[in-house]
């Protein structure tokens, strides 16, 4: 699920597309999300159900001590809070299906307002289209992500990156690790400063453990070796125009090919954030008891929630949670619709954790993806911890 305008929702495996938006004047189709037929294409989704190992395995297959993980219905109660802070700040943003009006109405749903917004450049036909994203420059008001970062101060946009234009280039990784695409990295970040967005978190190349990107980690280690080298060079690039002032966000795609973190983690050095998209998807229900079981599964999991979330403890790194969501029950993405304790228990990851930010991806397309109108418990949930008054959001 990292991703767009919108086809999408699931953080599973699947295939890459584009959904035709009438709305869009810059393309013939905005950049949206890639649709994910999931993990359980082919395979078997999860099973995991009464011995589920509780200590957090990362994905180097090191070790941590015994997870604090009380039973979700105690979490609000037993689990520390970190309260939001210049450098843990929680800042809670929607994937609105860049739509501006989609934005205001989850916020009166939920009762905030929301300061920060996600968006996609992962469509750009021509290396052109990708320098100067369409968001920046769309004629309808609500599309035009630019305007409306600039009209209030401390609005936030996230913007999910491709390190290429969908027309890929041959030999793409190696290309771009020689400094063959320096050049459009820069003007990238030129007009990205230009139209006020200097500031903006750049979730480069996001999901790339997914096959189903264009811009993907590739299927051997020379590609993962490449494809790291071109990253650092993006970044730096990026942050050598004179006004950039970017975060740069590396984002997983949670349980999925459990490629050591270590293998394409790009470097300290250049990585701001750590991020991981997780919804709540690809759970059999016939191989969990009940939702505590469900939602400690997702968290156990290969390469998920808290395989990532050691990682970034250990690289000193703020966690993200780009996109994180309900699901529709039964195939193909075996979601558990309304689910509270899956709410619970990204609040409490959120409350307890140095986290940059977390959005919810308000998108129901092709039964994986679920809003919360259609799941009042959850509802009640997000607003109890991320309304004005949440316990997992900033005051």
């Amino acid at each position: 699920m990292g991703v767009f305008a919108v086809v999408a929702a699931c953080s599973f495996g699947g295939l890459s597309t584009m959904a035709t938006a009438p709305e869009a004047s810059v393309y013939a189709q905005v950049p949206a999300p890639h649709a994910r037929l999931g993990r359980v294409t082919g395979t078997t989704p999860i099973a995991l159900a009464a011995n589920i190992d509780h200590r957090v395995r990362s994905a180097s297959s090191s070790r941590i001590g015994p997870l604090q993980f009380p039973r979700l219905e105690r979490f609000a109660r037993s689990a520390p809070r970190k309260l939001a802070t210049a450098r843990n700040p929680k800042t809670p943003c929607v994937y609105a299906k860049h739509d501006q009006a989609k934005l205001r109405k989850f916020g009166q749903l939920v009762g905030r307002d929301f300061a920060c917004a996600l968006v996609y450049n992962n469509a750009a036909p021509s290396w052109s289209d990708w320098e100067s994203p369409w968001f920046v420059k769309h004629g309808n008001p609500d599309f035009n992500w630019a305007n409306w970062h600039n009209a209030r101060p401390g609005r936030q946009l996230v913007i999910s990156q491709a390190l290429i234009p969908s027309s890929v280039p041959t030999n793409w990784r190696g290309r771009g690790a020689s400094g063959a695409f320096d050049a459009h990295a820069r003007a990238l970040a030129s007009n990205l400063i230009s139209a006020g967005l200097g500031r903006s978190i750049i979730r480069l190349a996001f999901e790339a453990n997914g096959p189903w990107m264009i811009d993907s980690i590739g299927k051997t280690p020379a590609d993962r070796v490449a494809w790291r080298a071109y990253w650092r060079r993006f970044v730096l690039a990026m942050r050598s125009m004179p006004g950039a002032h970017f975060e740069f966000d590396w984002t997983v795609n949670a349980g999925y090919r459990p490629i050591p973190f270590d293998d394409y983690y790009p470097g300290d050095d250049v990585v701001d954030i750590v991020g991981i998209d997780a919804y709540d998807s690809s759970v059999s229900h016939a191989a969990i008891a009940n939702a505590t079981a469900r939602w400690r599964a997702l968290f156990n999991q290969p390469s998920g929630l808290g395989a990532l979330l050691a990682f970034a403890r250990q690289h000193h790194k703020p966690l993200s949670l780009p996109e994180w969501g309900l699901t529709a029950p039964g195939a193909p993405m075996f979601g558990a619709g309304d689910d509270p304790t899956y709410l619970d228990g990204i609040a409490m990851i959120v409350r307890t954790n140095v986290v940059r930010y977390q959005c919810y991806f308000l998108s129901a397309t092709g039964g994986v993806g679920m809003t919360l109108e259609s799941a009042p418990e959850s509802l009640a949930a997000y607003r109890r911890h991320f309304g004005i008054h949440g316990d997992s959001a900033p005051r």
